[in-house]
């Protein structure tokens, strides 16, 4: 996960601004614009890929285990890591863009279908928690290598140490990835998602597969739809957040080394997050409550957007990001808890999860067409803050619609 989140924001705070910030030089038009074309396009191809890798990990996962859509997907990343270090105008920029984004929905699929296969209930708010610092030490990284070097050079460096990083989980992972005896059981929590899906696959002789159908209906409950309206808030909140904050540090506040801040921002806040993360997986899974965390953790990111919003100024940047951050770091320790505890089909956990991972790459999509609105119509970099904490307010309406089993009653 550090390796597929490295090659993610990498390029999203420092490299893709920085590139559009070369192209509106060269006249081919606003930073804003190339910018926004560019990740949200790259977020609109990522919210098909992720359920399509999804339903290919499913499939694999009865015979072939999920090793070789990593692998797959780590491929097509890296060509697009390379094409954007040769991007001579914005069309060739946004094509690499968008092979990235393909290329690591795949190992993304792979490994968070992984926590549903493997993982008892009672200990997900421990792993998720896991989950999610890796993730956030993979936004550092990314970061750390774009913030180091020149445009060309950070996708370079990305493009050798996303494979090396992703690597170690693909030599270790030779096995399939299906429900253990203490893995997710079909009706073990009494909700029904509506799934029409395949049975798992037996071989035939010859390796042939019998009683698969090739169809897969999804209607997910209500559980899991309020599950994904709360990733998906709390995912807008913290885009509009980060997304400009590049061009916030630059235009607005003039620090002089804009690149250099978002590192002290971003490196700052994960270690804040990762804590609060940490501290709030173990906590959940010895309370056994998971929806309790994600209220305060809407809360604490209201806060902290509201100090982004009332007050410009590096020293306020630092103090609201570090407060929002706690919020961040509160809701990554249960939010994979919270949408494996909606699943009940083992035979469509990556594909669920594909669907509910649309929710990470939406808010990609939806953050720029909120904030150049605001920005455009004089609602300044404070109005685009002032939405992240609306759309926290909002998360906090929905995680208090959920009603989740209690995983200290998980029989595993």
């Amino acid at each position: 996960m550090i390796g597929v989140y490295a090659g993610w924001f990498g390029p999203i705070q420092i490299l893709l601004p920085g590139q559009a910030e070369q192209f509106e030089t060269a006249g081919y038009g606003g930073k804003e614009t190339i910018l926004a074309v560019c990740t949200g396009v790259g977020a609109a191809i990522s919210m098909i890929a992720n359920p399509l890798w999804g339903f290919v990990s499913d499939r694999r996962a009865a015979t072939a285990g999920r090793r070789g859509i990593v692998i797959a997907g780590t491929g097509v990343a890296v060509a697009g890591l390379l094409v954007l270090a040769a991007a001579p105008n914005p069309a060739l920029m946004l094509l690499g863009w968008i092979l990235v984004q393909i290329g690591l929905n795949g190992p993304q699929a792979g490994l968070a279908a992984s926590i549903a296969d493997r993982v008892p209930e009672r200990q997900r708010g421990t792993v998720g928690s896991l989950f999610g610092i890796a993730q956030m030490a993979g936004v550092v990284t990314g970061t750390g290598v774009a913030a180091l070097g020149g445009t060309r050079i950070g996708y370079l460096v990305l493009a050798v140490a996303v494979p090396a990083l992703i690597a170690a989980w693909t030599l270790i992972h030779t096995q399939g990835s299906r429900p253990g005896p203490h893995g997710l059981q079909p009706e073990s929590h009494g909700l029904r998602t509506g799934l029409v899906v395949p049975r798992p696959a037996t071989l035939r002789p010859g390796g042939r597969s019998a009683g698969v159908r090739r169809g897969i209906r999804v209607r997910p409950s209500g559980q899991f739809g309020w599950a994904w309206a709360v990733r998906f808030l709390m995912n807008t909140g913290n885009s509009l957040m980060l997304l400009y904050l590049y061009f916030y540090l630059d235009d607005e506040i003039g620090v002089a080394d804009p690149a250099g801040g978002v590192l002290v921002v971003t490196v700052s806040n994960i270690v804040i997050a990762a804590l609060a993360a940490g501290f709030g997986g173990y906590l959940s899974d010895r309370l056994g409550r998971r929806r309790g965390f994600a209220v305060v953790a809407g809360a604490v990111t209201v806060a902290g957007n509201a100090v982004l919003a009332v007050s410009p100024g590096f020293a306020v940047v630092l103090v609201g990001a570090a407060v929002a951050a706690v919020g961040w770091g509160l809701y990554l320790a249960v939010d994979m808890a919270i949408v494996t505890a909606t699943l009940t089909e083992p035979d469509s956990f990556a594909t669920m999860l594909g669907v509910a991972n649309v929710a990470n790459a939406l808010p990609q999509v939806v953050a720029p067409v909120l904030a150049a609105p605001l920005l455009a119509w004089g609602a300044g970099y404070g109005g685009v803050f002032g939405a992240a904490a609306v759309a926290a307010l909002f998360a906090i309406v929905c995680a208090r619609r959920l009603r989740l089993p209690n995983p200290k009653l998980d029989p595993a």
